[in-house]
């Protein structure tokens, strides 16, 4: 009977281990999360835990002042771009959603500076 109980109870570990992975989460992003660097990126780089849907995942670049200052999106397996040209000196918010292709949906946002 005790058998019976750790097997039921491991399995029902790996179940939830498994289904908490399954989210595309942010890994990590270029400029890094909180960051300052010392010029400006001719994009921002989003590497996801997991592969995206492209039609369904989007994010945004905004100035100190909130207005938008991305140009455009491109994403590839698990990696989302959002392109923003030259950006002046500044702190700098990125918000993101992202659907993986495993149909989940994940959000979240950070920021970064340039220059300062």
């Amino acid at each position: 009977m005790n058998k019976l109980c750790t097997i039921a109870v491991t399995a029902a570990l790996l179940a939830i281990t498994t289904s908490a992975n399954a989210h595309a989460q942010l890994d990590h992003s270029v400029p890094a999360v909180g960051s300052t660097v010392a010029s400006s990126p001719s994009d921002v780089a989003l590497y996801f835990t997991e592969k995206l849907e492209p039609k369904f995942s989007g994010g945004e670049v905004r100035n100190a002042a909130g207005a938008r200052v991305d140009k455009g999106k491109s994403v590839s397996g698990s990696v989302m771009q959002l392109s923003v040209g030259g950006l002046a000196p500044g702190t700098y918010s990125v918000t993101w959603h992202v659907l993986s292709v495993d149909t989940h949906k994940t959000q979240g946002s950070f920021s970064f500076s340039v220059g300062k």
